[in-house]
């Protein structure tokens, strides 16, 4: 009994000594489930509107706004070349002839046969008044006359088409046959394409649709010249391609000095004014798969907000839906925040 009340004095001894020291282990321990980590520091910027210039470029292609291939619709020889390679010429001009003689010569006979055809139909169509022949001699007469009438067409329209024309005002193209070669129906002999008078094609993503109207001005750069050439949209088109998911747009290039081709690559640029802009610094603006969003504070609580941007600078992004003027909008610190996390608002360096 006496070892006994003896140990228990001992610990007793022991744990007075002791407790100084163990009592604040067992306080950080039994504090430390329920710490809570320190609002991570963050920056931000309120939103205003403000003016913003933007230039969006998109590659394009010069096209001719006419361009055909000239061909023959008959098998002949060349007659007569009546252009030069690269010639200006007006709606109308001659540009070859294919020899003609054996339709002259078919022609000729077929009127004759024409002319006598048409006598005896006037002979007959007087005998059957006067009941000397019956109505089937005069309609045969008459269907003879009307079958020489369209020989003589058919024959007229070939002749024609000895002689080819250009269809338009414009620039030919390069020499492709020579006097005396025997072509077929549509052997390639030139091309013709309007040149003072071109257009330029480009696709635009769906996301910039809104910005071209038919009547906007855009500008064009090709290699070779410093100078940017003036466009102004014709049209754009009525659908999206689900390829690429952007849409085809057509303007028109006056080109008075013939400095610019068709075949030309061009880079199409559209500048975009906005004076009441919202705008975020690059660094602010969150890019997924899924979507593209910045961090706001709202009563000291981050969080995320989906956004659709527009033009964009060396520094700053527009922002065209989800955010209001006012918003506060994180700028740095973004890295430690989550969304739903409350933030300490306060000055911290810029991450460089």
């Amino acid at each position: 009994m006496k070892k006994i009340v003896a140990g228990l004095v001992a610990l007793t001894v022991v744990g007075v000594i002791a407790w100084p020291k163990v009592a604040p282990l067992l306080t950080e321990e039994a504090a430390a489930p329920g710490a809570s980590k320190p609002a991570p520091a963050v920056r931000t910027v309120r939103l205003a509107p403000q003016p913003f210039e933007s230039t969006l470029t998109f590659n394009g292609t010069l096209v001719a706004d006419k361009a055909i291939d000239l061909k023959s619709e008959l098998r002949g020889k060349i007659e007569r070349i009546a252009f030069t390679d690269g010639q200006l010429v007006e709606a109308g001009d001659l540009i070859v002839t294919i020899e003609s003689g054996e339709l002259v010569a078919e022609l000729e006979s077929v009127r004759e046969q024409l002319s006598l055809a048409e006598t005896n139909a006037e002979r007959l169509q007087s005998l059957f008044e006067r009941g000397s022949v019956t109505a089937s001699e005069r309609d045969d007469a008459v269907s003879q006359r009307e079958v020489f009438r369209a020989e003589a067409r058919r024959l007229a329209v070939r002749l024609k088409k000895t002689r080819i024309n250009a269809p338009f005002a414009g620039t030919l193209g390069l020499r492709a046959v020579s006097p005396g070669d025997l072509i077929e129906a549509d052997t390639l002999i030139t091309t013709l394409q309007t040149v003072a008078d071109l257009k330029v094609d480009f696709s635009v993503p769906e996301r910039y649709r809104a910005l071209l109207n038919p009547g906007t001005p855009v500008s064009l750069r090709v290699a070779g010249y410093d100078a940017p050439f003036s466009a102004r949209v014709r049209a754009v088109s009525p659908r999206v391609d689900l390829a690429t998911r952007t849409v085809t747009v057509r303007a028109d290039v006056a080109n008075p000095e013939r400095k610019l081709l068709p075949g030309n690559y061009a880079r199409v640029q559209l500048v975009s004014r906005n004076p009441e802009a919202l705008l975020v610094p690059s660094i602010a603006v969150l890019q997924s798969l899924e979507a593209i969003s910045v961090f706001t504070v709202e009563n000291g609580v981050a969080v995320r907000r989906e956004v659709k941007t527009g033009g964009r600078s060396a520094a700053q992004v527009e922002i065209l839906q989800g955010l209001e003027p006012g918003d506060e909008v994180i700028t740095a610190g973004i890295q430690g925040v989550r969304d739903g996390q409350t933030v300490n608002v306060r000055k911290i360096p810029d991450v460089s």
